[in-house]
């Protein structure tokens, strides 16, 4: 029991990190809330699938909260840990729902989280700047971010597929 806890812990630490880098990977600025696109959410939904909702949540909260303090955005740190952590339990929670005789249904997941992170990274970065109008254009590049993410994690996944990492999909 206590080496499980210790596996679980470890693991949900290496994803925080590669979450962490895998945003650093492409940073493509974002000049109206100053925010940036990134690579990070596939590994997010990467962590969600291996780990589980629960140690895939803190993952995505951690890595993310970090890569943005360490890049430089420290004030979106708390909101995204909050967001991409909520975005991984959405997507747990939405596969745990599903028919298991459903194909790629981390995918419907993935999307309806990455649904509640458009809108909440929407609601936040209004909130930041004072405006809910010039912020609609954030809209688009947080859908190909999560899009991006998306098909990132089906690569990866396929990958892992035909790897023992592949036994423990947890999904």
């Amino acid at each position: 029991m206590k080496d499980k806890k210790v596996k679980e812990m470890v693991y949900a630490s290496l994803f925080a990190a590669l979450i962490c880098v895998a945003t650093f990977i492409i940073r493509i600025p974002s000049p109206v809330t100053n925010g940036y696109i990134h690579l990070g959410d596939g590994f997010i939904f990467i962590a969600v699938l291996l780990l589980g909702k629960r140690d895939g949540a803190w993952a995505a909260a951690i890595g993310a909260a970090l890569a943005d303090i360490i890049g430089g955005y420290s004030f979106y740190a708390m909101p995204s840990f909050i967001i991409k952590g909520i975005m991984s339990l959405i997507m747990g929670f939405t596969i745990e729902r599903l028919p298991n005789s459903m194909n790629h249904k981390w995918a419907v997941g993935a999307v309806i989280g990455s649904i509640w992170q458009i809108i909440a990274y929407y609601v936040v970065g209004s909130v930041m700047v004072g405006s809910f109008v010039s912020t609609i254009s954030e809209i688009p590049g947080n859908a190909v971010q999560s899009t991006v993410g998306i098909i990132t994690a089906a690569a990866f996944m396929e990958v892992f597929k035909h790897t023992s990492l592949g036994n423990d999909v947890k999904c």
